[in-house]
């Protein structure tokens, strides 16, 4: 490969963080960034032909989340093909940076939010014990209710315990889902139909409180990349939450729209509902775990999707929307992070 010259240009939705060549001037660079973040078919003749440099081959990195972040990069001035050899190298080390760009993103981010000590096993082990308390009494409630059955006394103070139990367990699942978060399968995928499922899956909780739930999807979603089940969860979590603070008679809207994050693609939404107690809750702070005691906004449901989101590339935020009324937003970016040229072969 005497005749190529290679790049690196890691580039994310806040912009280029690095670039490195060999071979190519500053003005070449700077063309193949131009090039790299120009939309296809914008320019018969691009900033990288007007230097006089053909793409011979692109290939994607990605980061943990499976978003695109950067771009390895074969050029040549004169038509040149590549030997299989030469593609599985190129494929080889571009496999190598990966780790590395990984690496030291995990090296940053545990500088920037250490954990304590056996953090990893602690939420695992808290839900494994407190899941056995609540079978212990759950198993020793029946016992007593078959053998009291003839007691009304039993029947009452049974069913108020129950309930209790039922309570517990669903802050379980929370206190699982938020502390030992788990990606189950990350693919490409449609999110329309993910969104017209939680709907869907929403519509019988709203219709029994009379809340009239709507979805307004307005253009063509960008494809998504991650964990569809995890995504789904979370948003509806969100929504089943807003239909429970919603007054009888009130209206939920889910607002999704196409638009841009930087350089990326990416689908942009909000719920709007009227929860009047909101007027008096700082929203910086709905995400804390376990401010339900202020804002009654459940307790780990919010921080729980917001890591989902996150771990997506994502935000999920809260404030005031029109008229006063509660707003919580959402942004996800599409499966790639910048529109890349079709590799040029002779």
């Amino acid at each position: 490969m005497s005749d190529g010259l290679t790049a690196l240009i890691l580039q994310d939705g806040t912009g280029t963080w690095y670039r490195d060549s060999s071979g190519l001037s500053r003005d070449q660079l700077a063309a193949l960034e131009s090039t790299l973040t120009q939309e296809p078919g914008t320019d018969a003749e691009g900033p990288l032909e007007r230097e006089g440099l053909q793409m011979v081959k692109t290939v994607s990195l990605v980061n943990g989340c499976h978003q695109v972040i950067g771009t390895f990069c074969v050029l040549s001035p004169v038509p040149l093909a590549l030997s299989e050899a030469q593609l599985a190298g190129l494929a080889l080390l571009a496999e190598h940076i990966q780790t590395i760009v990984k690496m030291d993103q995990q090296k940053l981010e545990t500088r920037a939010a250490p954990r304590p000590p056996a953090a990893a096993s602690f939420v695992p082990g808290l839900v494994h014990e407190l899941g056995s308390f609540i079978f212990g009494i759950s198993a020793n409630l029946d016992a007593f209710e078959a053998r009291f059955a003839d007691l009304d006394e039993v029947k009452t103070y049974g069913a108020n315990i129950r309930r209790s139990l039922d309570r517990m367990g669903a802050f379980i699942v929370e206190l699982r889902e938020y502390g030992y978060p788990q990606r189950l399968s990350w693919s490409p995928l449609e999110p329309e139909p993910m969104l017209r499922e939680v709907f869907e899956h929403q519509r019988s909780l709203a219709e029994e409180k009379n809340i009239d739930l709507q979805i307004r999807i307005d253009g063509v979603l960008p494809a998504l990349q991650g964990d569809r089940e995890g995504l789904r969860t979370a948003l509806a979590r969100v929504v089943d939450l807003v239909l429970h603070k919603e007054e009888p008679g009130g209206r939920v809207v889910i607002s999704v729209a196409p638009g841009r994050q930087g350089n990326r693609e990416a689908i942009f939404g909000h719920l709007d509902f009227s929860f009047e107690p909101f007027m008096n809750i700082d929203p910086a702070r709905l995400f804390e775990p376990f401010y339900y005691r202020v804002s009654g906004l459940g307790r780990l449901a919010l921080p729980g999707a917001r890591r989902v989101f996150e771990s997506h590339g994502g935000t999920l935020t809260a404030g005031k929307g029109p008229d006063g009324s509660m707003r919580i937003s959402f942004m996800l970016p599409s499966e790639v992070a910048y529109p890349l040229r079709s590799a040029t072969q002779p």
